[in-house]
């Protein structure tokens, strides 16, 4: 069974308070073994969320496999989503509620001392007279959420729409193109931006943009045939990967 870092945790703290009980309850059977089926009680109950979390998670992917089905049988994008389109640019995907990130410094830190004579100038309060050294660091860049919106993806670009913040890649400047797990996320760079872009899904109950993204680049290089293709293989892959892990 494995357990996520919220159950982990809670499971540490059950087990301090087991433990703790054990010790108090050392000269009492009846107490002890009310600890016991304490303990079996909760651990039963981290079997059950865990399996009720991979149940939903099956229940999800699932899900995308059967829309990626009819992806594969020739439905893509709805025709009333209004977008301008490139000559020959063809809609293939839309989605919504997509999370935007991008990574961005935290600023500064500044770190210093006084080397000099130190003096009084009144009560509680010191003045220092030269000697001052410091440095001013700049933080680490991390990656952070600019914005939320629909994603169009075409055979010739990916366009995000957000309410702050618009982002448009063009496929044939694209250097490196990598998908998270199950498509979760897809992190773009493009030749004439200097940092990578994240499109990062909110949750699974709909196809990810990194499927989404590879369904986009297969028609791009391959047509539309390609693009119905790779749907295909990627329901296949999702059912697979289902069934492995339900044996």
């Amino acid at each position: 069974m494995k357990l996520t870092t919220g159950q982990s945790c809670a499971f540490l703290v059950v087990g301090a308070f087991v433990i703790a009980g054990f010790k108090q309850l050392a000269g009492s059977t009846a107490g002890v073994a009310a600890m016991v089926l304490v303990l079996i009680a909760f651990v039963f109950l981290m079997f059950y969320i865990s399996k009720k979390q991979k149940d939903n998670l099956h229940t999800q992917l699932l899900a995308q496999a059967d829309k990626l089905d009819k992806i594969a049988s020739g439905e893509f994008a709805s025709s009333d989503i209004t977008f301008a389109t490139h000559k020959d640019e063809v809609v293939v995907l839309h989605l919504d509620k997509v999370i935007l990130n991008e990574f961005r410094s935290t600023g500064s830190t500044y770190s210093g001392g006084y080397g000099g004579v130190s003096f009084r100038v009144t009560k509680g309060i010191r003045a220092n007279v030269g000697g001052m050294q410091g440095t001013t660091t700049k933080n680490p860049e991390e990656s952070t959420q600019l914005d939320v919106g629909p994603v169009t993806f075409t055979n010739q670009r990916f366009v995000f729409a957000g309410n702050n913040q618009v982002r448009e890649w063009d496929l044939d400047k694209i250097v490196n193109l990598v998908a998270g797990d199950n498509g979760y996320t897809l992190t773009i760079a493009v030749s004439n931006r200097e940092k990578a872009s994240m499109l990062r899904a909110p949750d699974l109950s709909d196809i990810t943009p990194g499927m989404a993204g590879s369904i986009a680049m297969a028609w791009k290089e391959k047509g539309k045939t390609g693009a119905m293709a790779d749907a295909k293989d990627l329901a296949d892959r999702l059912r697979e990967a289902v069934a492995k892990d339900t044996k």
